[in-house]
């Protein structure tokens, strides 16, 4: 009997991996099963999905055989022995995969050709023979590949589009937060900020079209106080280390359990539970890691401590981290242009030149900072009996941050060109002499993120009601805990030249100073002290119930409901003092200044400009500072706002599990309505006041859902879901705030619209599945999404106090449209002759397309929004040794689309090769070596035409640790 003959349903070697499991892996929970009576071979399937055990079985001994059904909270075992009651059958557990045989049957353990002399029927010692050697052929070993073999096996039985990552693979790939480590999964991309990853997009659509939530509760949001912009509702995820995480599922089509709020996708983070491990445990690591650029050895330490009672019906669980990174960026920032505006005398002198476009600043910055965070996870779990759970969750993370940065700018002021210097190219001024200012600027600040959430879940069941009750309190808050102080001194530098690059020449633009000397203390008088402090405060409190029932309506097998209230608010309050008096228009001598820390700032790329200048001590010059000065009220109350939002959702839905065209068919249909009571308060600016503000608005979305999963082969499976999703305003975009910026010598400023209506859009998903082996699996994917309003920035022009600002602000445009593709491939080479044998191989694509109408007479491309993305992952895992390599790549991500204007920069397009290689001292412990950004690529910016608009590199990262588990 050849394994062609066999049956075989699975979930890609599930079952496998719940003995192969390590400790630091999270099995699933139980499962409900709602399996109706009738033909066994029907319903074997629908078992195998619903609890991703494989199930190995002779198709003649299936023929004829009937089952009961099986219903409620059981784990796999329970479930199989109860579906294969009175058929006959029973079932032996080999390498963790379930082989069915006659009741009666003895399986030996001896080798086929002992096996073959016994006393027992030929057929049945052949049987055996075959059984033993098909389950050994899909069994899958090591730690990387039992982590994306569970994970496709969790893909393969969800009831919606999902991808997942486990414990194994975070804890086990170089990541410095759970970002990072997603971006293996297919269609997901993250955002890096200062190189680790800060933000995820989910199919190219940017940051603010995804939610994260926690264990299933939505996660309160830490904001950035570094500087005046705001990320709204866009999860921070360099504040939760890896460690403190179990596993991680990426939602791409919603339920109508799921919090509402996602376009793109819902980002689930699981933490470690006590239970759920299932036994005693203890794992520790400790990692040195070596950021190049920073020049440092950084510490990372972690412990997890897991205990459980004998009759495994208490749990206790205690996760804690600490770690330290030094960082550096190399960057040139504040790269500005201008369009030529022919209403003004110097407008028409430069288009009488043929020119349309022109730089107007660059800025070379020394970033530098010392990074210390800490984090601890709390988890307890009481299981009396299978009806009854109790559990708890806390989690808390803190990092402090000092900031150091070093800046000085050379400004292209068009209206001093020197006759015959303009170099223009297709309309653009790239070159030329011009007489310039420049700021030279040090800021340093020390800033805190705190992030706590506590949560508390009962559930009961009670015949066959399954009730559920939820209650959650998150809080993230975000301080200046020391303030922000910007010490500028600003003046003429004479007369400079300059010649402009494009991003693809990879070389920087070139300023050279005909006279001034930035390294010259005396070259520029004072400007001022900039001094701020900063807060935030995200609170997130929820309540939820929910109710459930397996069911034998026709096709349907469960009906489930719930409801849930929850309550956002964020505060946000900003203070700003100018410190001027006995400072402003003086000259300081070399005492005043420290020596330039860096020899080699930029030196990985090319282009001339000055790479060394003054650094000012600010505690010097703060000693001269009149602290009787004091801010402007009216300024700060434009800065601060308050923003709620009551959220009352209730859902209904249905899992479905029939035949069409004589093939498995199961799907789950539902509905959510959300009611959003949205209060945004706060000052508005008239131009001479700031004037007290409060807008309120309700509105109500009905958000239906539909999943389906058809199993046209016993390998080839099908999925189309169609749905309507929304995704809210960022909170910032919702304040009614105006911040000013007159820190550089273009004024620009930032607004919010508390009017802004929602993200609203259709969305529809069709993927075909081929499981054409254990833990393999070929998927692809199309999905369109119909937006029927969206958001955007308009620039427009306001006048404060007689001066003149470009203000960036929020508006609805009309509709949108989002199509794409996503393509991924995932195979472990388990068939391959030994050593080869523990190769694997995944990759990725995603294609997104998209189109927007910001007029009537306007459509362009959406902002924020990256059209190419993939990722390759290699991996070889044989006995004791283990090696990974895997790269990633975003394309260009444009924010200079629909009359956004030049400030918002583009993304070029960025890749970045990640690598470890690991050895098992023991059967406890593990060494590793990690890198990171390995091709030491570097971050760059365009504008309009390509031309350069900024320039960033962190460099490469090397650690090595240690990990320890008993």
């Amino acid at each position: 009997m050849t394994f062609k003959t066999w049956t075989l349903w699975s979930t890609a070697s599930a079952a496998v991996l719940m003995s192969a499991t390590t400790a630091m892996a999270a099995p699933a929970p139980k499962p409900a099963l709602a399996i109706p009576a009738g033909d066994l071979a029907t319903a074997l399937p629908a078992f195998s999905r619903a609890t991703g055990l494989q199930v190995l079985a002779d198709p003649a001994l299936l023929a004829g055989k009937r089952t009961p059904g099986v219903r409620g909270e059981v784990d796999a075992e329970q479930g199989l022995n109860q579906l294969l009651r009175g058929t006959g059958l029973t079932f032996v557990r080999n390498g963790g995969a379930a082989v069915l045989r006659p009741a009666a049957q003895k399986i030996s353990t001896a080798p086929a050709a002992r096996r073959a002399e016994a006393a027992a029927p030929v057929a049945a010692a052949e049987l055996a023979a075959d059984e033993a050697a098909t389950v050994e052929e899909i069994v899958v070993t090591g730690g990387f590949a039992n982590s994306l073999a569970r994970a496709l096996a969790d893909k393969r039985k969800a009831a919606n589009v999902v991808d997942a990552i486990s414990a194994e693979d975070i804890g086990k790939f170089p990541s410095n937060n759970i970002a990072e480590a997603l971006q293996r999964v297919p269609g997901v991309a993250i955002t890096r900020d200062r190189g680790e990853g800060l933000f995820v997009r989910v199919r190219g659509l940017g940051p603010n079209f995804q939610i994260v939530t926690l264990n299933g509760r939505s996660a309160a949001v830490n904001e950035n106080m570094r500087d005046s912009g705001q990320s709204g509702r866009q999860f921070r995820f360099d504040t939760l280390p890896s460690e403190l995480v179990a596993g991680v599922e990426v939602g791409k089509t919603p339920l109508a359990s799921l919090d509402e709020g996602a376009i793109g996708g819902v980002v689930d983070i699981k933490t470690f539970r006590p239970l759920t491990l299932g036994k005693n445990t203890i794992a520790a690591s400790a990692t040195a890691s070596h950021p190049q650029l920073a020049g440092a050895t950084d510490p990372r330490v972690s412990g997890l401590l897991s205990w459980v009672n004998e009759d495994k019906s208490f749990g206790a669980l205690l996760a804690l981290v600490y770690d330290q990174r030094t960082l550096r960026q190399d960057r040139v920032t504040g790269v500005s242009w201008s369009y030529t505006d022919t209403s003004t005398t110097l407008g028409k002198s430069l288009a009488a030149q043929g020119i349309n476009l022109y730089p107007t600043a660059i800025r070379p910055t020394l970033e530098r900072e010392d990074r210390e965070r800490k984090g601890l996870v709390f988890s307890a779990q009481y299981r009396p009996t299978d009806a009854t759970e109790i559990t708890f969750d806390a989690s808390y993370t803190h990092l402090d941050d000092h900031y150091d940065e070093l800046t000085y700018s050379v400004d292209q002021t068009v209206s001093t060109l020197v006759p015959g210097s303009a170099v223009v190219r297709d309309g653009t001024l790239v070159g030329g002499t011009v007489t310039s200012t420049s700021q030279i600027g040090r800021e340093v600040s020390d800033l805190a993120h705190d992030n706590l959430m506590l949560a508390i879940n009962g559930k009961q069941r009670i015949g066959e009601w399954t009730f559920s009750g939820d209650a959650a309190y998150a809080r993230a808050y975000s301080e200046t805990s020391k303030p922000i102080t910007r010490t500028r001194l600003l003046g003429a530098i004479g007369q400079t030249s300059f010649n402009m690059t494009k991003a693809d020449d990879d070389v920087l633009p070139s300023v050279t100073l005909a006279t001034g000397n930035l390294s010259n203390p005396s070259l520029l008088p004072f400007r001022r002290i900039e001094w701020r402090t900063n807060d935030s405060l995200d609170l997130e409190k929820a309540i939820q119930a929910d109710a459930e029932r397996p069911v034998a309506l026709g096709p349907f097998t469960r009906v489930a409901f719930g409801v849930k209230f929850r309550e956002r608010e964020r505060t946000y309050n900003r203070a700003d003092i100018n410190f001027t008096t006995n400072l402003a228009g003086k000259y300081f001598d070399a005492s005043y200044f420290e020596t330039f820390p860096a020899d080699d700032f930029l030196g990985e790329v090319g282009g001339a400009l000055p790479r060394t200048w003054v650094m000012p001590n600010p505690e010097k010059f703060w000693a001269l500072a009149d602290k009787t000065q004091k801010g402007t009220a009216r300024a700060d109350q434009r800065n601060s706002y308050f923003v709620s939002e009551e959220i009352l959702a209730g859902y209904g839905l249905t899992d479905m599990d029939t035949q069409l065209f004589g093939r498995p068919l199961r799907g789950q249909l539902g509905v959510r309505v959300a009611q959003t009571k949205q209060v945004s308060a706060g000052h508005a600016d008239n131009g001479s006041a700031a004037v007290p503000v409060r807008y309120e608005k309700t509105y109500t979305d009905v958000l239906p859902t539909a999943n389906f999963a058809m199993d046209i082969t016993d390998t080839l499976q099908a999925r189309f879901a169609a749905a309507k999703v929304i995704t809210r305003p960022s909170l910032a975009d919702l304040a009614p705030r105006l911040t000013l910026n007159s820190s550089g010598t273009v004024l620009t400023a930032v607004g919010g619209n508390p009017q802004l209506q929602p993200f609203e859009a259709w969305q529809y998903d069709a993927t075909l599945e081929w499981y054409f082996a254990p833990g393999s699996a070929i998927v692809a994917g199309a999905f369109y999404k119909d937006i029927t309003t969206f958001v955007y920035s308009q620039m427009t022009n306001i006048v404060v106090d007689g001066q003149t600002y470009r203000l960036t602000s929020p508006t609805n445009g009309g509709e949108a449209s989002i199509k794409g593709v996503e393509l991924a491939y995932q195979h472990l080479f388990k068939n391959l002759p030994a050593p080869f044998d523990g190769l694997g191989f995944l990759a990725n694509y995603t294609y997104t397309d998209t189109e927007a109408t910001y007029s009537p007479t306007l459509k362009d491309e959406m902002v924020n929004v990256a059209k190419n993305s993939f990722n390759v992952t290699g991996f070889y895992e044989k006995d004791r040794i283990a090696a990974r390599a895997s790269y990633s790549w975003v394309d260009d991500v444009l924010q200079d689309v629909g009359g956004a204007g030049l400030s918002a920069l583009n993304d070029k397009a960025f890749g970045s090769l990640d690598a470890s290689v690991s050895y098992k001292i023991t059967d406890n412990i593990t060494a590793a070596l990690e890198g990171q950004n390995l091709t030491d690529a570097a971050q760059w910016q365009f504008v309009k035409g390509g031309w350069f608009g900024g320039y960033t590199h962190y460099g490469r990262t090397v650690s090595f640790g240690l990990r320890a588990k008993f």
